[in-house]
């Protein structure tokens, strides 16, 4: 299990997250940060079971685009750089 915290332009994102040969298995996002709809970042967890480390932003950005998902100060990079400080 890894866990890390990324500071982004408005806010702390922290991550929790169990992966198995660089799959994530499960994955808790927490932080300071806004989230609009806000019942997404459940979704976004969901998202990302399953889904390849190297793989995270493609899947964030698409999540983002696809859901119309707005955090002011927080990108989709941000999520990822995060993601990858917890997985190494």
């Amino acid at each position: 299990m890894g866990e890390s915290q990324h500071k982004a332009a408005k806010g702390i994102i922290k991550i929790s997250v169990t992966t198995d040969r660089k799959i994530i298995r499960w994955i808790n996002i927490s932080g300071d940060f806004f989230l609009y709809p806000e019942d997404m970042l459940w979704e976004l967890e969901k998202k990302l079971v399953g889904v390849i480390t190297d793989d995270v932003l493609t899947t964030i950005r698409e999540f983002y685009k696809e859901k119309g998902i707005v955090s002011p100060g927080v990108t989709p990079k941000d999520f990822a750089e995060a993601i990858k400080k917890a997985t190494g």
